[in-house]
């Protein structure tokens, strides 16, 4: 079969950005993009690429203009539709995502003070996610101080940092307001205790009022469950691929990242179990591994898989087989949601709305909360008890009477 302009555009594109050197998470993020434009195309009836079609579907697909203006748009999104663009019209692409991980800008007369905290906090075994959003968040408190003429830690003042919190309410909503606020706290702190400035600025900052479980889960019925299943195109080659996924994302409550993690050690064939070490929590989870989702399994296993050595279940069925992220997981949920036609309204369209809805449906049949904390995986039952927010006839049976 002869591949269409767009087909073979995007083949080309990518092969120019592996030349260029783009960093494995940028042709990751670009093959997501481009697999949804591909189906975006088909059901348009259209085979050309054009800058007004790729923005025409970045609009349509990931709502871009609303989530620009709530600044929640992945702007490597945009820059996917623009590399296509610049291939086709240029024969060549310029990789806008470095080849190399970002490096964040420190002023010189705090690099120290910087470099001795994150050494403290890597030391104390924090997550390296958490440390990247550790640097990026002093970068701009760093550089704000530096722009308003702070050149020493001594010369910080509570005005200075009551500023810079006025300036990020301008920007930022009340999630990203608390994480730098928090980050900033911890900093100033450090400095204080470790002797580097005279005064305990940090005990005077100003907490954000903000719960973040303030907002409902985001929950899916069983019947909209299974029009996701349903909206799952096996006459692709991936479509094995993505129901084994989906099922256990919804029958077993897997988070994201330990599906697209999950190796054939982590598969008990003769107990029909799962149990590995979870990327979240570090600690081993053991869960059984339903009928449907190990025949799921093994279906994928023998008429779909690529030939591969990776010793992961789950792989890219493009060249080189390798195993992906639990973005894409994540990506192809949401797809599939909106394939579906389901009205989401308000609620959440990724992967983790699939455990929020396991929970629901595990609450309705009264399973106890220590049994749901022990199959999600979490450490505590605090943790699981989010979840009961979303049971609000489960709710209303322990509400008392209150006598007139």
């Amino acid at each position: 079969m002869c591949k269409t302009q767009l087909e073979q555009l995007v083949e080309d594109t990518e092969a120019a950005l592996v030349k260029e050197g783009a960093s494995i998470y940028h042709l990751r993020i670009f093959k997501t993009v481009t697999n949804h434009l591909k189906r975006y195309a088909k059901e348009h009836n259209q085979a050309e690429f054009s800058l007004d079609f790729g923005i025409g579907f970045l609009e349509d697909f990931y709502s871009m203009r609303e989530r620009i203006e709530k600044h929640t748009f992945p702007v490597i999104r945009l820059y996917c539709i623009n590399e296509m663009d610049d291939f086709m019209k240029k024969g060549a692409v310029s990789v806008r995502y470095g080849k190399i991980p970002r490096e964040y800008t420190i002023p010189a007369e705090f690099k120290q003070n910087y470099d001795s905290y994150l050494e403290y906090r890597t030391d104390m075994g924090i997550h390296c996610k958490t440390l990247v959003s550790d640097k990026l968040y002093l970068e701009r408190f760093l550089n704000f101080l530096d722009k308003n003429g702070v050149k020493a830690l001594e010369d910080i003042s509570l005005d200075y940092v009551l500023e810079y919190i006025k300036e990020l309410g301008k920007r930022y909503k009340k999630p990203t307001l608390y994480c730098n606020i928090h980050v900033v706290r911890y900093f100033l702190q450090f400095c204080f205790e470790n002797g580097m400035i005279k005064r305990d600025i940090s005990s005077a900052i100003p907490s954000i009022k903000y719960n973040r479980y303030s907002c409902l889960p985001s929950v899916y019925t069983s019947e909209e469950v299974k029009m996701i299943l349903d909206a799952i195109d096996f006459g692709n080659p991936c479509g094995k691929r993505n129901y084994a996924i989906v099922l256990l994302l919804a029958r077993c409550g897997l988070r994201a990242g330990d599906i697209a993690d999950l190796r054939f050690s982590d598969i008990d064939w003769e107990t029909q179990t799962i149990s590995r070490l979870q990327q979240k929590t570090g600690n081993v989870l053991g869960l059984p591994l339903f009928n449907d989702v190990g025949e799921a399994i093994i279906d994928y296993l023998k008429n779909s898989r690529p030939e591969s050595n990776s010793d992961h279940v789950f792989i890219q069925h493009k060249p080189p087989f390798t195993h992906f992220g639990g973005s894409a997981v994540g990506s192809m949920v949401n797809h599939l949601i909106w394939k579906a036609g389901l009205k989401t309204g308000k609620r959440k369209c990724g992967s983790h709305a699939l455990r929020h809805s396991l929970a629901s449906r595990l609450l309705e049949n009264d399973v106890p909360l220590p049994v749901i904390s022990e199959i999600l995986g979490h450490t505590n039952t605090k943790t699981t008890m989010e979840y009961l927010r979303i049971d609000v006839e489960r709710l209303r049976a322990c509400a008392l009477e209150v006598r007139v």
